[in-house]
């Protein structure tokens, strides 16, 4: 008999995922309402990394959520509780001044609230995955998110140009208020705390051993590296919108666009990367990386920018895809898959974070040429990283060299 899945729980991936994508909304308002406020690019970027601190402990939401339930339960509480805290911060910045101390805070209880969402939800669909739904489960989170980011892209710049930054900003804010609607209808059983404590417990300590292995050591630094391109992202956008001369409408449209590339890329990796070899793989990733930043120099007008946006969103989930692999790989059979790979995970958005902020700091000082050559140049050190990768994973025959 053919296996089904809830929908009470799928129906809550599809929104909260759906809502992940569409909070690209405000991606287009917010740096030029910071810019417009009189923040620097490089203040940009580093307000824009150090927001985003919430994703780097991911996993202390689940371990939260599953060792200290409210009213005997687990998921649905935090669920209400962090909708409204992602709702609050973008209510906050559509109304609040335009200071430091507003906006960084605005911004955290945004990310606070969507990344211990997005976790939360991840436990809910787990719980009730099996062999037979996983991949539907997955193709319903995967789908959402990309349907709302191709939506949020054009929309939130069509937006910004007619209603102005702060009505988006309270806009963005209506978003998770869908999913704090949705949860109260999730039927959730109570659980067993105690029980439950210990084996977090030893889940957490069991994972930071496996984080110690030097295979692991190597693979973090070498997804570390992969988050290299991040660095160009704020200076670039600002080179479109004031040397381009690209409007708000034309950036989110370049947004959609992105994302399209990246369902395409999705698409190819799985046709012709999936069977590969890990090593054979992960080569392809640093070159392409490595192409993918260079790129940005062909841009030099509308057609080129449309035609590269789909090209780079293409280039950078082939780019991608292969380290999320290997991730899932390495955390298998380990007994803690999910606690380890979320640290692992971790480590890459705290990555994008350095890079973005040092990025921004970097433009002011050597400019936007020599930044994009520095981060291509210094994305090939993966190269050197697979090499030492690879003298750790043998005897493994899916990461044999091929040198």
């Amino acid at each position: 008999m053919k296996e089904r899945i809830n929908k009470n729980v799928g129906s809550l991936a599809f929104v909260v995922y759906f809502i992940q994508g569409a909070l690209g909304l405000s991606a287009i308002a917010l740096p030029l309402f910071m810019r417009e406020n009189g923040y620097s690019i490089s203040k940009i970027a580093w307000i824009t990394s150090l927001t985003t601190w919430p994703w780097f402990v991911k996993i202390l939401y689940g371990i939260i959520s599953d060792g200290i339930p409210i009213f005997g339960l687990r998921r649905k509480p935090y669920l209400i509780i962090c909708s409204l805290f992602s709702a609050a911060g973008w209510f906050l910045l559509a109304v609040g001044q335009a200071q430091d101390v507003t906006v960084i805070f605005a911004l955290t209880l945004a990310n606070l609230g969507l990344a211990a969402t997005d976790v939360i939800t991840d436990g809910l669909v787990v719980e009730y995955s099996d062999k037979s739904t996983a991949q539907t489960y997955q193709s319903i989170s995967w789908g959402a998110r990309s349907i709302g980011a191709l939506l949020a892209g054009v929309t939130g710049g069509y937006l910004t140009v007619k209603v102005g930054y702060r009505t988006v900003f309270l806009l963005t804010g209506f978003l998770p208020m869908i999913s704090f609607v949705v949860s109260f209808f999730i039927h959730e059983q109570p659980s067993d705390a105690r029980s439950r404590k210990e084996k977090i417990a030893e889940a957490v300590f069991t994972s930071f051993k496996y984080l110690f292995q030097r295979k692991i050591l190597w693979f973090m630094l070498l997804f570390a590296v992969s988050a290299l391109p991040v660095a160009i992202g704020t200076p670039f956008f600002f080179y479109m919108k004031d040397q381009l001369r690209f409007n708000e409408f034309f950036l989110g449209l370049l947004q959609s666009l992105t994302w399209l590339g990246a369902i395409i890329g999705c698409l190819f990796y799985a046709r012709f990367f999936k069977t590969m070899k890990d090593q054979t793989a992960l080569y392809w990733a640093v070159m392409i990386t490595f192409v993918d930043v260079l790129l940005v120099f062909a841009i030099r007008g509308r057609v080129s920018a449309g035609v590269l946006s789909v090209i780079g969103g293409i280039l950078g989930y082939i780019s991608l895809l292969p380290f999320m692999s290997l991730a899932a790989k390495l955390s298998h059979g380990t007994g803690v898959e999910g606690s380890l790979f979320a640290m692992i995970s971790s480590i890459y958005n705290l990555s994008q974070a350095i890079f973005r902020s040092a990025g921004g700091m970097l433009y002011e000082g050597i400019g936007l040429n020599w930044l994009i050559l520095a981060t291509a140049f210094l994305s090939l050190t993966g190269f050197w990283f697979i090499r030492k990768l690879s003298k750790n994973m043998s005897p493994n025959p899916t990461f044999s060299s091929i040198l």
